[in-house]
């Protein structure tokens, strides 16, 4: 009796810690624009490469956009448990970004939520637009709370407080810091799909006009995502065409509904580099 009693309450905790790392939110470690709370595994990198068109308000002559393009190429990896680390080079403004994730807690039986805690530091190195630049002018800094929670077998949710420093505000009127609230969502609509959607809001009166007198805007974007064996494909229509903070909260100057709509596609393709450890 003592011995069934004892295959019972270790097959029950198994079960139960099984549940606990069974709990995935979202499908990979981006949404859209932002990151989600997903990490990669311990021993893991990530090679992603993230595209995004001119808008589609642009008409035929421009094919809808698809005539001009940006790029950013970047490398993740997860070193140890808990903490991922990464590097991108973006083509606007020949950008590099570094950035860190640390989570702190992981949704499960025991805990009702995610939160994770990321930082990026962000190089321009476009001579063209920063001459006369002192190194310090040239960089940014954001960083962010990550807390999410997996409401249901289809539907996720996660809220992104930001601070966003800018070194060098180049229209003289705006903050250097800025801060900002994002939130998206992830509904899965069977094994391999899911659809994203992401909102940037910034808060008012920090940020002045772009160069050519428009008006900067929040960020907004719908997706679709694909997952396949090994990759993950998610095609995003947003009013934001870059990659990074400091772009995607300081520069957005589309409005969605008018149609400056940029479509573009996020591929990665993970890899194991050490020993791997799923967390």
């Amino acid at each position: 009796m003592k011995k069934n009693l004892l295959l019972l309450l270790v097959l029950y905790s198994t079960r139960v810690l099984s549940q606990e790392e069974a709990i995935r939110i979202f499908n990979d470690t981006r949404i859209i624009n932002g990151y989600s709370v997903e990490m990669q595994p311990q021993g893991t990198m990530k090679f992603i490469i993230s595209h995004r068109f001119g808008a589609i308000n642009t008409g035929g002559q421009e094919l809808w956009g698809l005539d001009n393009s940006r790029i950013r190429i970047g490398l993740d990896y997860a070193p140890i448990d808990k903490l991922n680390i990464g590097i991108g080079r973006s083509s606007q403004q020949k950008n590099f970004d570094f950035f860190a994730k640390y989570r702190l807690m992981k949704q499960s039986a025991s805990s009702p939520v995610s939160l994770v805690l990321f930082s990026e530091v962000s190089l321009l190195t476009d001579e063209n637009l920063t001459e006369g630049f002192t190194f310090t002018n040239k960089l940014f800094y954001t960083y962010q709370i990550l807390l999410a929670r997996k409401l249901s077998d289809r539907l996720s949710l996660q809220l992104m407080p930001t601070l966003l420093h800018r070194n060098f505000v180049t229209d003289l009127i705006g903050d250097n810091d800025v801060f900002a609230m994002g939130a998206n969502s992830r509904y899965q609509i069977n094994k391999r799909l899911a659809i994203n959607v992401e909102y940037f809001y910034i808060f008012p009166d920090q940020l002045g006009p772009d160069p050519l007198g428009a008006e900067r805007k929040n960020s907004l974007g719908f997706g679709l995502e694909v997952e396949t064996k090994g990759h993950v494909f998610q095609f995003n229509f947003t009013n934001s065409r870059d990659f990074v903070a400091p772009f995607i909260l300081g520069e957005t100057t589309g409005n969605f509904f008018d149609g400056d709509i940029h479509f573009g596609f996020n591929i990665s393709r993970d890899f194991k580099v050490g020993s791997r450890k799923y967390n």
